[in-house]
């Protein structure tokens, strides 16, 4: 099934690239990054973080030079209609995001920023690659302490299966309590099972997994966002024909209906004993995380609805611009400094003189400055006067006879 996926050609346009490939040989065997279920801060993209180094954020690194933290692996993305692309996390700077996709065969790549100011009262907000479309379907993060939902479970060997069941914001704890049956718990008992922050404290183990059945031997104290402590006490699960689950908020007895296949996300306050909002727009590929942080910057993958993600074994992003430069009219060796504030340096090889285009536009995809060169020789030094252009991040887009380069600039004011 996987023999069309064995040798692949990319054709990049980025930086004029005539003949760069991506050998996708064995692709099936390649390892799959997952996202964590005990964490919100951490995704598929940075599941191998490594935490002792502050700099690393898995899918990039922190650099003290830049103040960018810039990405470092291209990646393998299956999205959730079933297309394969290349992409990359270039950087985020200033909370905005950018990256970089193309199909697998060179075609229709694309750069993409995103901001995540009009997002950050949530915790991710969301894009479907394939419709290049930016969505917001979780409510405010304050509104909500538990979100009942389907996501999968990892089994070495196996993969992932879908289960349904409780997730729990940021900033909740959840002590989970077993008593025999018939007894009825109480707060005193979260001293012999203390609260714990993992997500997935609830889970999806207070019932049968296929049997429907509740076990009535399981409760749980909540610490809600506000510091309130909530006993949640589950009482019927009405299986994945409705997606009905029935529970009791201190002794209050509710309800929520997932619909057919479990298919839809239920967001609860456990204050106010209420539903906060269903969502029901599950057609997204990548989430990115909304919140400023300086500890965990995770982007997680829409792995319920089938999206998988691996990563390239020449993983380092610099193989966008490395492979067949040789085959290049337009050679760029270097763009700085990155950021930029009054004026831009670019030094690039041609394979003759030739007359040269600079073209920068905005994140809008407005072109903000153009200017024409003369070159008289092959290796060009070309220095751009930036004062009219507000700060923000720019795509530039470098054109000379029968070539053309792009690359991504942050402009500071």
């Amino acid at each position: 099934m996987h023999h069309s996926l064995r040798i692949l050609t990319l054709v990049l346009l980025g930086f004029g690239l005539q003949a760069q490939s991506f050998d996708t040989t064995g692709m099936a065997t390649w390892p799959q990054r997952y996202n964590s279920y005990a964490t919100w801060d951490q995704g598929a993209f940075d599941a191998f973080r490594d935490t002792s180094n502050p700099a690393d954020f898995g899918w990039g690194n922190y650099s003290v030079t830049t103040h960018l933290i810039s990405g470092d692996s291209i990646y393998i993305l299956k999205t959730v209609n079933g297309n394969y692309k290349a992409i990359s996390i270039d950087n985020i700077s200033g909370g905005t995001y950018t990256i970089t996709y193309s199909n697998l065969d060179g075609s229709a790549q694309t750069t993409k920023s995103f901001s995540r100011a009009a997002y950050n009262s949530r915790n991710f907000f969301y894009y479907n690659v394939d419709l290049d479309q930016v969505k917001d379907i979780e409510p405010v993060s304050r509104d909500w302490d538990i979100v009942f939902t389907k996501y999968p479970i990892i089994f070495p060997g196996f993969g992932a299966y879908p289960v349904v069941g409780v997730l729990h914001n940021r900033g909740v704890l959840t002590a989970k309590v077993e008593k025999d049956s018939g007894l009825v718990a109480n707060i005193t008992d979260t001293l012999q099972f203390p609260m714990r922050s993992e997500i997935n404290q609830i889970g999806y183990d207070w019932k049968d997994a296929f049997a429907g059945v509740v076990h009535d031997t399981l409760s749980y104290f909540v610490k809600d966002q506000l510091g309130n402590i909530n006993h949640l006490q589950f009482e019927e699960y009405g299986g994945s024909s409705t997606g009905t689950m029935k529970f009791t908020v201190n002794g209050v007895l509710d309800s929520v209906v997932l619909g057919a296949g479990n298919s839809n996300q239920v967001y609860y306050s456990l204050q106010n004993r209420n539903q906060v909002a269903l969502n029901a727009d599950h057609d997204w590929d990548l989430a990115f995380f909304a919140q400023s942080s300086f500890e965990a910057i995770p982007i997680r993958i829409n792995e319920v609805q089938g999206a998988q993600l691996k990563v390239y074994p020449q993983k380092d992003i610099m193989h966008w611009t490395s492979i067949g430069l040789k085959e290049s009219p337009l050679q760029v060796l270097s763009v700085y400094p990155n950021p930029a504030k009054d004026e831009l340096n670019l030094a690039m090889n041609l394979k003759k003189s030739d007359s040269i285009e600079i073209r920068m536009y905005n994140s809008k995809g407005e072109l903000c400055l153009s200017r024409k060169f003369n070159a008289r020789s092959s290796f060009q030094e070309l220095r751009i006067d930036l004062s009219g252009l507000n700060q923000g991040i720019y795509q530039v887009q470098i054109l000379s006879k029968g070539a053309s380069a792009n690359t991504t600039v942050l402009v500071r004011a």
